[in-house]
């Protein structure tokens, strides 16, 4: 446990020491959250993650999984944004030491992309050139370990392609591509409250070449912001408040936080209500759960009353357990 404790503190010590603004910087896309029941939440979700959402918010969280999960989810924005992610976690449960001892652990594969399509562009002159279609994808390949029956540990390792589609009438793409990693810890110290930690963007960057669009071009690298993450999260008859703490080397602290009450219909059906605050948005979701053929599925619809963009957001997720 000192060794917890100290991973935490130079946590906290690094999420203090950051200072600036995030905008303008790279990876926009991935830092806007992933899945409806997050969303709903405030995004206060790094002591939460569980199954497909901690390869995105927490793979420490990885080995506390007790069955396989799928989940896809689509978000629906302003200025014709759309926002998916598609995730798959599974327990595993590998040998270690000489002593060939098994341990919990947990694998995932993700894939979270953003785009716009129809994007107006022009010549110089002012004559109609074909539509951009932008687009950016991250590929997501997780796994974790839980060296102690309380603490999970995990890294996600993410590749980058961000493409603006066919620009004018050469027929040619401007791509981008990057390599990146997170890591989180996840814990359980006492019954019904869990605490995570997650470092986000660890060596993250989009290196983009146009030398094949322009004679001049060149290359150009987006650096990512690293960002550091602290949660809690407790729940009991019911009921859960969550609460996360997020800084980065190049932006303001940011705050999520989240409740959500759940009543079992039956043993088989489950209805939950929630409500969050994402750094100063204020989010709305319901959340269905049910059995059919012994297979639990859920369903999850978020509303996001955005504090920026001219129109709010909708997110809707699918997951299913077995």
């Amino acid at each position: 446990m000192k060794k917890i404790v100290a991973i935490a503190v130079t946590l906290v010590l690094a999420a203090s020491s950051f200072a600036g603004t995030n905008g303008g910087l790279g990876g926009a896309f991935a830092r806007m959250g992933a899945g409806a029941r997050a969303k709903a939440l405030g995004n206060a979700y790094v002591a939460l993650a569980e199954g497909p959402s901690a390869i995105y918010f927490n793979p420490g969280a990885l080995p506390f999984a007790q069955k396989r999960e799928f989940n896809a989810t689509l978000a629906h924005m302003a200025l014709d944004r759309r926002l998916d992610y598609i995730a798959f976690a599974a327990p595993v449960h590998p040998k270690a030491g000489p002593e060939k001892r098994v341990v919990n652990g947990g694998v995932g594969l993700g894939w979270l992309h953003a785009g716009v399509s129809d994007i107006d562009s022009r010549d110089f002159d002012g004559n109609p050139l074909p539509m951009i279609n932008m687009s950016s994808n991250l590929f997501l390949f997780s796994f974790g370990l839980q060296p102690h029956e309380k603490v999970g540990v995990g890294v996600t390792a993410k590749v980058i392609y961000e493409t603006f589609g066919i620009i004018g009438n050469d027929n040619r793409a401007v791509d981008g591509n990057g390599f990146g990693v997170d890591a989180g810890v996840f814990a359980q110290p006492i019954e019904h409250l869990s605490l995570g930690a997650q470092l986000k963007d660890l060596g993250s960057k989009t290196t983009w070449n146009t030398s094949n669009y322009w004679s001049q071009g060149t290359s150009k690298v987006d650096d990512w912001p690293l960002q550091c993450r602290l949660g809690a999260a407790y729940q009991r008859w019911g009921c859960l408040g969550a609460v996360d703490v997020e800084s980065s080397k190049e932006g303001d602290t940011r705050l999520h936080a989240g409740a959500e009450g759940t009543y079992d219909i039956t043993d088989r059906q489950s209805v939950a209500g929630r409500i969050g605050y994402d750094d100063g948005a204020a989010t709305f979701g319901v959340g269905l759960g049910f059995t059919v053929w012994r297979l639990r599925s859920t369903l999850d619809f978020a509303y996001v009353v955005e504090n920026i963009a001219p129109d709010d957001a909708t997110t809707i997720s699918w997951g299913i357990r077995f």
